[in-house]
């Protein structure tokens, strides 16, 4: 007996031992703090979108059958207004023209040669009128039969002027008629070769489209055979470049034209391109097919002309709905709800109850209960210390939905993303 009782004593030694030197030994838990901030505080919607142009165009090919594609100018290249984009095969078009042009040529020398003759015939008609003419007046006093003869040769020098000229006009007339023919069929020859290069109206960037070949679709390519009037290349416009993003209908009260927008692009992530809300729909629409969430579609115009805007890109907009001016506010993480009060702890643990307003996607007001400079706790450092669960990687996110309650309601997804996108900051 005595001896179990020797082993008890000793172990209690022992752990007692260990519990001592542990307490002297560990170091004290690390509280991670912030300092209160005084100063101005942006009220933002973070949302996503995708980057387009506001003026394209689409370049088809002419209607015309039996096209095919020898040129294409390189997929991504920009180009500017009246450079060539697209050149088919005018091998048939050129022959055409070439054929057209010959009987033009044929039909303007039988023009020339009928108005020559007109003007021959012309001087030719006329010496004889004035000939009868003359004779009648000469034997227009002599003999009755020889006086009726003069005049009925007249008469007829009459009628063969009138007859032969009327001729004359029409065989001209003919020929000009052949002339205009001929040269429609020259020009519409000349403008199908001139549809055979496609420029661009505009300047933009090539895009490919995509077009039936056979049974599925592909970019086009050169040696494809397009319908007519089939498109074939997209030409946006990247000197006036958007933003289309959508905002909830929770949220879409507190958004309005001429707005601030912050753009990033999720290529160049580093980079802020200034914005501003240019429209917003005036009617609801479904986020998605069968989605119960509704959604208001906005431009957003970009106002600086930058070649690394291009249309499809990821985008996340900042639109900026408020500016809150001169206000203490802290990070999200280190505002609490204890005991149905609002607090926050200080660099000394104490706790210190707080009103708290508005806030985004980081910060969140303090009207009352705390001064700027003032250094706080990012967890609760009562649970910290315990070696609970609460370290700054789950706290943020349980905080977060317990600050906005007790005296501020949530602000309607202030500085959330209502489409599920990436979270953005101040």
């Amino acid at each position: 007996m005595k001896k179990y009782i020797y082993i008890g004593i000793i172990l209690a030694l022992v752990l007692g031992g260990y519990l001592a030197v542990n307490a002297i030994f560990t170091p004290a838990v690390d509280i991670p703090t912030a300092t209160a901030r005084r100063g101005d505080m942006v009220i933002s919607l973070n949302e996503n979108g995708t980057v387009n142009a506001k003026r394209a165009m689409t370049l088809s090919s002419p209607r015309i059958r039996s096209l095919t594609i020898t040129w294409l100018a390189p997929e991504g290249s920009t180009v500017k207004e009246g450079d060539p984009v697209i050149r088919f095969d005018a091998t048939q078009q050129l022959a055409d023209l070439q054929e057209n042009q010959s009987s033009l040529k044929i039909a303007q020398t039988a023009l020339e040669r009928a108005n020559k003759e007109y003007t021959i015939q012309e001087k030719q008609l006329t010496l004889d009128l004035e000939k009868a003419r003359r004779n009648h007046l000469e034997k227009k006093h002599e003999a009755p039969l020889i006086a009726e003869e003069a005049k009925m040769e007249l008469d007829l020098a009459e009628l063969n002027f009138q007859a032969k000229l009327e001729q004359l006009r029409s065989d001209v007339q003919k020929a000009e008629l052949e002339v205009q023919r001929a040269q429609e069929k020259v020009n519409q020859a000349q403008r199908e070769l001139d549809q055979m290069t496609v420029a661009a109206p505009i300047p933009g960037l090539v895009v490919y489209l995509e077009i039936w070949k056979g049974s599925s679709m592909s970019k086009v390519q050169e040696g494809d055979a397009p319908w007519p009037g089939q498109g074939l290349v997209n030409l946006p416009d990247l000197s006036d470049m958007m933003v289309e993003t959508t905002v909830s209908e929770v949220d879409a009260n507190k958004v309005d034209t001429g707005q601030e927008v912050v753009v990033t692009l999720d290529a160049f992530p580093e980079v802020q391109f200034q914005g501003r809300v240019a429209q917003k729909s005036t009617l609801a629409r479904k986020k998605e097919q069968n989605s119960k969430i509704n959604v208001f579609d906005i431009e957003v115009d970009i106002t600086q002309e930058d070649p690394r805007l291009k249309p499809g890109m990821s985008a996340a907009c900042k639109i900026v709905v408020d500016r809150l001016q001169d206000v203490v506010s802290v990070p999200l993480e280190a505002v609490f709800e204890r005991d149905d009060t609002t607090v926050v702890f200080l660099k000394d643990k104490k706790k210190r109850p707080v009103a708290v307003g508005r806030r985004n996607d980081m910060f969140i007001e303090v009207r009352d209960g705390l001064r700027g400079g003032e250094e706080i706790c990012l967890v609760d450092p009562t649970v910290q210390e315990q070696g609970l669960p609460g370290d700054r990687a789950t706290e943020p996110e349980l905080n977060r939905d317990r600050t906005a309650a007790p005296s501020a309601p949530p602000a309607g997804g202030e500085g959330r993303r209502t489409g599920g996108g990436r979270r953005g900051g101040s």
